[in-house]
Formats: structure tokens, sequence, C-alpha cells
């Protein structure tokens, strides 16, 4: 196994000249080189290169993208838009960097953590509240 500059282990390459047809489940991390017409699911994270290519939605816990995506991405942790990076299709990710020189078009959200969802609520209540008050 290659481990990533995270230190985690990557159990699967797709190389420069090779090209998927079809869905993908990994169990741990994958690092595409090629091309994947289709959609990618990782127990890991999910690594791009430069001229690589996905055509298909990304689920993983973490994504580094430098290629091209066609397709919605659901990041449970961080995921990072490299400077090289395309991406047409929502985010939904926790964190999300995007390097200067990557390209976004589509959607984005970010995650509320649990333990901060009702403090989240309280304060748009009391905000929405105090609004209200002062239009009258």
């Amino acid at each position: 196994m290659i481990k990533n500059k995270s230190n985690s282990k990557i159990s699967s390459i797709i190389g420069p000249d090779v090209e998927v047809d079809g869905d993908m489940k990994v169990s741990g991390s994958i690092l595409v080189y090629g091309t994947i017409n289709g959609s990618v699911s990782a127990t890991g994270s999910v690594r791009t290169a430069k001229d690589s290519l996905i055509k298909g939605d990304i689920n993983s816990k973490d994504a580094s993208i430098c290629g091209n995506v066609e397709g919605h991405m659901k990041i449970e942790n961080k995921t990072i838009l490299e400077s090289n990076a395309v991406l047409k299709g929502d985010l939904s990710s926790s964190i999300v960097v995007i390097n200067e020189g990557a390209s976004f078009q589509g959607l984005c959200n970010t995650n509320i953590k649990k333990d901060n969802k009702e403090k989240s609520e309280d304060f748009e209540s009391k905000m929405s509240g105090s609004f209200i008050e002062q239009a009258d």
C-alpha cells in the first residue's frame, strides 16, 4: 500500500491509461490518474491527479481534486479543490478549500455538525424574532 501526505493508506490506484465504465466501491482510499465513467464511493479519501476525469458522483470521507469531476460530491469531512481542479456539480462537505485557479460550477453546502445544529437554530430563531419586532 502507498501512503499519501495525510499518512492514510491508498488501497486502489487507477492509472493514467485506464478507463473504467461503471460505478466503483472502494474499501479505503483511491487515487485516480485515469478516467472513471461512473460514481465512486470510498470509505477513505478520493484523490484525483491533474488530467484525470470522473463522470459521476463521489461519496467519501475526504477528497482532494486536481482533475475534472462532472457530478455531485458528498464528502463527510474535508474537500480540497486544487489549482487545476474543475468541478461541475454540487458539493456537500464539512470543510471546503478552493485554491486559486480551481473552477467550480454548482452549489456548495457546508454541513453543520450535530453539536452546533441546536445553537444555529436558536441563533436563527432569535435573529428572525428580533427582525420581526423591529419591523412593527
